[in-house]
């Protein structure tokens, strides 16, 4: 059989066209890139601590992807003037990684970041400032008491230095309690109301009168099962 040319270009136009067709439909649109940022509490950004001593608090990164929290996720951490890191975990369920920094040997700011290759908001910058001295003493124990003998906060008032850590600490009986901040951040809220027996901490990093208060059982500004930390610059 003979060919002519106008046959030929037909064959070769509908062979094509056909490819074309079966290679589009095989493929998806792209799968969108992930993000990371600083959680809106608890990023353990912008602490004080003590030089070659770990902060109390932990610096965390946010993972997700349009929105949503990713696990699994490798997060490249690095810390400056000579700090260090502890072991890098993937990021959870909830799409938090985290780690612990200690401050290297020199007084002033420090920076440590977070990265993930190819992530919108990558990399992520994280400051603290090191002092000169050493590590501060153990700060106060508040119970969280309740409803034996009342719901309150015992102590509700307690005064401790920067760089002090308070402990509130739920016994066996104590019943629907939290601690939240009246101004949202300052000491991060524990989370939701919980029995005892259990314990929460928290690292003030700067100076200032932070009240606190139990969702269930009281409000802000005092009202109810309330408290207050006073955190003073320098010595008590």
């Amino acid at each position: 059989m003979r060919w002519s040319g106008i046959n030929l270009l037909v064959v070769g136009t509908a062979v094509a066209a056909f490819g074309a067709g079966c290679s589009g439909g095989d493929q998806g649109p792209g799968e969108p890139p992930l993000a990371i940022e600083k959680p809106a509490t608890k990023s353990g950004d912008e602490q004080f601590g003590p030089v070659d001593l770990a902060l109390g608090n932990p610096l965390r990164v946010l993972v997700t992807r349009e929105g949503e929290p990713v696990e699994g996720v490798d997060v490249d951490w690095t810390a400056g003037q000579g700090g260090s890191l502890s072991d890098e975990q993937e990021s959870d369920a909830d799409g938090f990684a985290s780690v612990v920094w200690t401050l290297g040997p020199d007084q002033g700011t420090h920076s440590a970041t977070a990265s993930v290759e190819g992530a919108e908001g990558s990399p992520l910058t994280y400051t603290a400032t090191a002092t000169l001295g050493t590590e501060p003493p153990p700060g106060p124990t508040i119970q969280v008491l309740g409803p034996s003998g009342g719901d309150r906060f015992e102590p509700n008032l307690v005064t401790i230095t920067v760089g002090q850590t308070v402990t509130w600490s739920w016994p066996e009986g104590a019943q629907d309690h939290n601690v939240v901040p009246d101004d949202g951040n300052n000491p991060i809220p524990s989370g939701p109301v919980t029995d005892g027996p259990t314990t929460y901490s928290f690292t003030f990093n700067q100076a200032g009168s932070f009240r606190y208060f139990c969702r269930t059982h009281g409000g802000p500004g005092g009202v109810g099962m309330s408290g207050r930390v006073i955190v003073n610059e320098g010595q008590l």
